[in-house]
């Protein structure tokens, strides 16, 4: 995901498409188990936007233009996205509405991308004397050594990763969940001090940058490029160090129309294997 408003979602290529073809031809995104049944869960309709050259790779642009769930009975998904609708409009009423009004059509595209787990990671960034840990989920690899994170343009790391350049992305063992979510509010924090922490921190190999001692793996990266991209900032990487610290499962975020689906079937971790 590059941006929630305007929805938009990120696709690396070896090379570079004919734009042409792309803006005449129907793209579609699809999403099905890999193992077991493998049938449609889900499909959003995409429509392009532009392509960015990136090293030798290229990361094609696309706007969500329809969805469809099909991870629960049609019934079913429909009310509850109305019940989200609603939900919404009592919100957008409230004393706190929320910075980005994602379109409901769009909301649905994002409800439907989440059927592929993503991973969860903490970045580290310092400038000087300040810094921040913070929790990421907007990530992933463009190919070879490129890897691209979109962050909220409100979230007061932009700027500290902005003037820094160098990031640290750890791997959150899934015993850590609620670190996760209490770390997520440093989104909005102006004053961290990595004294607040409840947790051991060391150091990345390469940058030595404050990292938690439980972490899985940690990808250290130079940020090459940031771009605005409506809703959210678009930072370009080069990864400079790759770690596996130790083995576990990796905490993951999946929608809930995919998790109920699971449940069904069988159980549900929702983490990745780091070995």
């Amino acid at each position: 995901i590059v941006a929630a408003r305007p929805f938009t979602l990120g696709i690396g290529l070896e090379h570079a498409p004919d734009e042409a073809t792309l803006k005449r031809v129907p793209l579609f995104l699809g999403f099905s188990d890999r193992f077991g049944d493998t049938r449609p869960l889900g499909e959003i309709q995409l429509s392009y936007a532009e392509t960015i050259h990136i090293g030798d790779r290229v990361l094609c642009l696309f706007r969500a233009s329809h969805s469809t769930n099909r991870c629960l009975p049609r019934s079913v998904v429909w009310r509850r996205y109305l019940d989200f609708v609603r939900q919404q409009r009592r919100v957008a009423k409230g004393p706190t509405p929320p910075e980005t009004q994602m379109i409901i059509r769009e909301f649905f595209a994002l409800a439907t991308f989440y059927i592929c787990p993503r991973p969860v990671v903490l970045v580290s960034v310092v400038d000087g004397d300040t810094g921040n840990i913070f929790p990421m989920d907007l990530i992933g690899p463009i190919g070879g050594q490129h890897f691209t994170l979109a962050l909220h343009g409100t979230s007061t790391a932009v700027s500290l990763m902005e003037r820094s350049r160098r990031v640290a992305l750890s791997g959150v063992p899934v015993e850590q969940i609620s670190i996760a979510y209490e770390l997520g509010k440093n989104h909005k924090k102006k004053d961290f001090r990595w004294n607040q922490v409840s947790f051991d921190l060391t150091t990345s190999p390469a940058y030595g940058l404050p990292i938690p001692g439980f972490a899985l793996s940690v990808k250290e990266m130079e940020i090459e490029e940031v771009r605005a991209m409506g809703s959210h900032k678009l930072f370009i990487c080069r990864t400079g160090a790759n770690h596996v610290l130790s083995p576990g499962l990796q905490l993951s975020f999946v929608q809930g129309f995919y998790h109920a689906r699971r449940q069904q079937t069988q159980p549900l971790v929702l983490a990745t294997r780091i070995a």
